[in-house]
């Protein structure tokens, strides 16, 4: 099946001129961008008219081999240059195609360095996989990885649109790392025992403070600031370790970061 074959697209490409855009990019993390709501922006900004005659843009960010995992549309409102020769695109974001966003895998083919490209011609591509609802990326290792709060609940939320996450995080005791990415204070935390960091994690899913006392009164002061809380693994311990063992790690990792100095623990 090719992309043009889902119906939304199929209406979408016969009423627009549509080009297929899949960003890659060594400098910037796009996944950020997209989970930090800047992607529109970044994409926004070109050095040539690659949009050039198009009305929509079907976009995707680079995955695995010669993958891409969709993102969504956009519409094409203009464009005006900038005062280095670029562009600025102005865009708006038609959200009626956000169902798929994230579980929409296509092939791009060969033309990999051909990023912009017609939807009707060398721009519709194979589809290769449509994930689950709920899913949330790819595990990619204990250590290669940051979640949001949301993107934490909406994994604890699907846990079979996640299995792997399920399956590698109740696996493991460890230490982990909460950045409130407001102030750039940390807290450190540690997961030992049954169910492992997925169990812990599932706690902060429910409840973002944790009953953690400087994550309660953060909340306390700003009840959303969850919104800016990034989790992530510091170390991980074999499911066997004792509960001195994990503690003893815990508490090193607050040393060396000096969380308990000028972070979020209190003890």
């Amino acid at each position: 099946m090719k992309l043009l074959d889902l119906p939304q697209f199929k209406k979408l490409n016969d009423n627009y001129a549509v080009k297929t855009v899949r960003h890659r990019d060594t400098r910037e993390d796009l996944w950020d961008l997209y989970r930090k709501g800047s992607f529109q922006a970044y994409q926004n900004k070109q050095s040539r008219d690659v949009f050039g005659g198009a009305k929509c843009i079907i976009s995707f960010i680079a995955a695995r081999h010669k993958y891409a995992a969709y993102v969504g549309v956009w519409e094409i409102l203009g464009s005006k240059r900038r005062k280095d020769g670029g562009l600025i695109y102005k865009t708006k974001k038609l959200s009626i195609y956000d169902e798929l966003a994230q579980r929409l895998i296509v092939s791009w083919g060969e033309g990999t360095r051909s990023w912009a490209q017609w939807a009707d011609k060398k721009g519709n591509k194979e589809i290769i996989e449509i994930l689950p609802p709920g899913y949330v990326m790819d595990f990619p290792g204990y250590y290669d990885f940051t979640l949001t709060h949301s993107e934490l609940v909406q994994m604890i939320s699907n846990p079979d649109s996640n299995r792997e996450w399920q399956r590698m995080l109740s696996s493991i005791s460890g230490v982990y790392l909460i950045l409130d990415e407001k102030t750039g204070r940390q807290y450190v935390g540690s997961a030992y025992g049954r169910g492992g960091i997925w169990a812990r994690w599932k706690t902060y899913a429910r409840n973002p403070s944790g009953e953690n006392k400087q994550l309660k009164q953060l909340l306390s002061q700003d009840r959303d600031r969850h919104e800016k809380f990034q989790f992530s693994i510091l170390r991980v311990l074999e499911p066997s370790s004792t509960k001195d063992e994990v503690i003893t790690q815990e508490a090193l990792l607050k040393r060396k970061l000096g969380s308990k100095a000028f972070g979020l623990n209190s003890n």
